[in-house]
């Protein structure tokens, strides 16, 4: 029997006998002095390839050519070493090894048949679709790498694909192009950066591949890492999506479902995790404007603001103010012109909740356009108070003026005169408060407006007057205690839901659906519940709006 030592693998004789690693394993291999000095003075021969039996000559103990057996049956065993003589079939000859030694040893160190491996590369036909830098760049680095043949002509034999797009958006049209379950890498150029991506197949994967890699760009846009060389980050993609084609062919098992970045000055690549989302329906219309699961929680979890996928990133770097409220800052990168969204509250994570529901329903409203979906846009935690966002948020746009004025009693709370003393003497902003109340609740709409110009400062839903008075008193204030950012103009403000009780929340819900406030109207909900790239929204937001009997 013949072996030979994987590339990668290293054996090195220590106290308690052979030191071995391989990839990220290592061991310790016991061995006597003698087999471990045997070992590493025939280290060229097992880089080469050498007879079990010549190995084993020049020892004559029977001990120690026991050992030596033990030894090498376990190096073995572990995948250091592997027989040429089972490796798939013979070596291939001295030329072609060396011309391209580089494949070889790749599959000598991560495949069990590297040379049945190495068979399948120099027979593997692979198209490169597409033009520019990327494609040329696909094309050397596969002939170089041992493919026996590479065309622009995809044809039923085809093993793989490289797909080299002048933009995301491409992406589909190039994969169509292609016989049905061809694999396939997609390559895509950007502004300042270049997406590859992993295997795929089919067109339904490269629109999801071109939703994600559209998703990177906008993140990419505003990465301290800057702009990258556009010929060297395209020459680098191709050279990555070569390499993928390689893993595919030899079977190796280490191409990975990571969308690839090449961004930056420096040519960073920054690996993503990309999971091929199925097709599924963008809205999800809730019958009778009624959730199925009402108090369900949705899980609030990261996946909004996941670098790279999600569609907003927190902008703590602006250090913005932390008193009297504390403040959140949200850039919408997924949004156009990537608005920035200040969220507030009491406390920090008041004020990141808050923000992340104003970027949902900047979301919804933006998704809602290009669909052509009226619709007040709405968020919530839960579905419950999602509804409830949107019926009292398109119930406060009908009001024709902010209605009479609040009564004194209404504001004569420590917090409530704390709070407009704040904004008369120390924001030069003298104020004036007006109020509606939901028919059959205390439920009360506040307006806080400049007494001199009628300027509206802030708008809040809450259970009762005095309440509301206070959070739009507190939110007049949270949009003057900073000069960064330009505030989100005076919009409802509902979140006061957010700290309601269920019981709370079920007779707001009743009192909504009353026949005073509906007249004769019919709610309608649309849930967003998928993004292209995240899949299922972590929350639940959507459009909400009253139609009256014949309107569609």
């Amino acid at each position: 029997m013949r072996v030979k030592l994987r590339p990668g693998a290293h054996f090195v004789p220590v106290a308690r006998g052979l030191r071995c690693a391989r990839a990220d394993r290592a061991f310790v291999l016991s061995a006597p002095p003698s087999v471990q000095r045997l070992l590493d003075d025939r280290l060229g021969d097992l880089t080469d390839g050498a007879d079990t039996a010549d190995l084993l000559g020049p020892v004559a103990d029977p001990a120690e050519r026991a050992a030596l057996r033990q030894v090498l049956a376990a190096l073995l065993g572990q995948g250091l070493l592997f027989d040429p003589d089972r490796a798939g079939g013979p070596a291939p000859d001295p030329g072609t090894a060396e011309r391209y030694a580089e494949s070889l040893a790749h599959y000598e160190e991560h495949c069990a048949e590297p040379y049945a491996a190495f068979a399948v590369l120099r027979a593997a036909e692979v198209a490169v679709l597409g033009t520019g830098p990327a494609a040329r760049s696909a094309t050397r680095g596969l002939l170089r790498l041992g493919v026996g043949t590479v065309t622009d002509r995809p044809g039923p034999g085809a093993a793989a694909a490289v797909l080299a797009a002048a933009a995301p958006a491409d992406l589909p049209a190039l994969a169509a192009l292609l016989p049905p379950g061809t694999p396939y890498v997609p390559v895509a150029d950007g502004d300042g950066h270049r997406t590859v991506g992993p295997l795929l197949r089919d067109v339904p994967q490269a629109r999801a591949f071109r939703d994600a890699a559209e998703r990177a760009a906008a993140w990419s846009r505003s990465h301290p890492a800057g702009r990258a060389p556009a010929v060297h980050a395209a020459a680098l993609a191709g050279s990555l999506a070569a390499r993928t084609v390689l893993d595919h062919l030899g079977a190796t098992g280490l191409d990975t479902p990571d969308l690839r970045l090449v961004h930056g000055r420096t040519l960073r690549t920054t690996p993503h995790p990309f999971t091929p989302r199925p097709d599924a329906p963008r809205w999800s219309p809730v019958p009778g404007g009624a959730p199925a699961h009402p108090d369900d929680p949705a899980d609030p979890d990261g996946a909004l603001t996941t670098p790279w996928s999600g569609l907003g990133q927190w902008r703590d770097d602006l250090e913005l103010p932390r008193l009297p409220f504390r403040l959140a800052a949200l850039e919408a990168v997924a949004l156009p012109d990537r608005p920035l969204l200040v969220g507030w509250g009491t406390e920090a994570e008041d004020a990141r909740r808050d923000a992340l529901l104003r970027l949902l329903r900047a979301t919804a409203g933006h998704a809602g356009t290009q669909d052509g979906r009226p619709g007040t846009p709405s968020a919530g935690t839960t579905p419950r108070r999602w509804l409830l966002d949107g019926l009292l948020r398109a119930l406060a746009a009908e009001q024709q003026d902010d209605g009479p004025p609040l009564p004194d009693d209404a504001t004569a709370t420590p917090l409530a005169r704390s709070l407009r003393r704040a904004l008369t003497h120390y924001f030069d902003q003298p104020a004036r408060l007006h109020h509606r109340t939901l028919p059959g609740t205390g439920w009360t709409l506040v307006t806080v407006a400049r007494t001199d110009t009628g300027e509206r400062l802030a708008r809040q839903w809450a259970p009762s007057a005095r309440t509301a008075a206070q959070n739009a008193l507190a939110r007049a204030l949270a949009g003057l205690q900073q000069d960064l950012l330009p505030f989100p103009p005076p919009t409802v403000g509902t979140r006061a839901l957010e700290w309601a009780d269920p019981a709370e929340l079920a007779a707001l819900e009743a009192a909504l659906r009353s026949p005073e406030v509906l007249r004769g109207r019919t709610v309608h909900a649309h849930r967003l519940a998928t993004d292209p790239v995240l899949g299922p929204l972590p929350l639940p937001c959507g459009l909400v709006r009253l139609t009256a009997p014949g309107q569609p």
